[in-house]
């Protein structure tokens, strides 16, 4: 999958193709994060959930028939029982809006209106352009609060075009998603990781009382975090190594049971996860999604500055196994990074496994005024990557030579 996007945010323009790794480097509040989740709004977006979409469809018609009714009561010659219905059809819906004539001034518009839209959303169809655009919408407005056209420059245009195995479409956003046609993509799920903050007790809860359905991304990684998917993997065998080797970085592995609550179990001991160290917690959540066979070729796994909470020599490992997963379960992996170390140890590991063609890097550049940033692919040099991460360095020396 790769999209394309101009005047986004900060981003002036970017292109990212996510191929098998692609990590994204570059200074603060350089638009590293936002592709992140755009991608994330995006595969969510494009791929609703019918149940809630009946769900929600329901509860916006219900509310709408309400708002109806609770009109038609300020008229005191209006007998409501005759209204009053379970089947809300177009027969109804012309029936309201024959009575609008007897109304007038902001509740005759009222009526018109919520007619208008109980039509729209009983012509609205699972999966149809209509459903994608609104699903999109939701995400954005969750991910970005509506912050999303130029930040310095709002009279440009907003655009991401996607190109997938099943097709490309083009994406506007003038306060609104519009594609330019239906589209559905190879990808069908994706988990964006922030901090490994998250393992904490309230995971136990997530097995009893998480919706399986949220579009927040917190909620629906700890959903993927305590529950087994029903995914079928070709080979179990992979699997079960990667988690080994994790188990072996961190002398044990994070258990989250409906009895036993959440814990970490390390050479035969079990520990309060409230005391276990962030960095643990990193790599126990990668173990958590590789158990639960979370992780496959079809859901984008999306790492937002991973070598927070490690130490240097963990962070070489860490890069190691997500290679190693990437390349195992031909998983898709999204990174953002600040660390030489973390940088280098990607580009080495994925030398060592023969996984480069696959595994791109890019630099987000700012421009001269720092009001917008490019987002450049350096896969065949990533020496503007380390030269930016290295400044900080030559600004000690500068002042220990002082």
């Amino acid at each position: 999958m790769k999209i394309s996007v101009q005047n986004f945010g900060i981003i002036s323009d970017a292109a990212i193709e996510i191929k098998g790794i692609s990590l994204i480097a570059g200074p603060n509040d350089s638009g590293k994060s936002t592709i992140g989740k755009i991608f994330y709004s995006l595969i969510r977006g494009l791929n609703p959930d019918e149940d809630i979409f009946i769900s929600e469809k329901n509860d916006s018609i219900r509310r709408l028939y309400q708002n109806i009714l609770k009109i038609l009561r300020d008229n005191k010659d209006i007998d409501i029982s005759i209204y009053q219905t379970s089947r809300i059809n177009y027969e109804w819906i012309s029936k309201i809006e024959s009575l609008a004539e007897n109304f007038v001034g902001t509740q005759k518009k009222q009526l018109i209106r919520y007619c208008k839209f109980i039509k729209y959303q009983n012509d609205l169809e699972f999966n149809s352009i209509e459903n994608k655009n609104f699903e999109i919408d939701d995400y954005f407005l969750i991910e970005f609060n509506d912050d999303i056209q130029p930040i310095f420059n709002e009279e440009k245009i907003t655009s991401i075009f996607i190109e997938d195995l099943e097709g490309t479409a083009t994406l506007q956003y003038n306060f609104n998603s519009e594609l330019n046609k239906n589209i559905n993509i190879f990808f069908n799920n994706s988990f964006f990781i922030e901090s490994p903050s998250l393992i904490d007790k309230s995971l136990q809860d997530s097995i009893l009382y998480e919706k399986r359905f949220s579009r927040d991304k917190k909620s629906h990684l700890k959903f993927a975090l305590a529950n087994e998917s029903n995914f079928i993997l070709d080979d179990e065998n992979q699997i079960n190594k990667i988690i080994k080797i994790i188990s072996e970085i961190i002398n044990g592995r994070i258990v989250v049971d409906v009895f036993q609550g959440v814990l970490y179990e390390k050479n035969g001991q079990e520990i309060n996860i409230d005391n276990v160290a962030l960095g643990i917690k990193g790599f126990g959540l990668i173990q958590l999604l590789l158990k639960n066979h979370q992780l496959n070729s079809r859901t984008l796994l999306i790492i937002d500055e991973p070598e927070i909470h490690l130490h240097p020599n963990w962070q070489v490992l860490y890069a190691e196994i997500l290679v190693l997963i990437s390349k195992k379960l031909e998983m898709p992996i999204l990174l953002t990074s600040h660390s030489p170390y973390f940088i280098e140890a990607l580009k080495v590991f994925s030398e060592k496994y023969e996984y480069e063609e696959k595994t791109n890097f890019y630099f987000s550049q700012k421009s001269k005024d720092n009001l917008t940033a490019k987002i450049i692919d350096v896969s065949n040099d990533i020496s503007p990557i380390l030269m930016s991460i290295s400044e900080a360095h030559f600004k000690i020396s500068d002042i220990e030579n002082e």
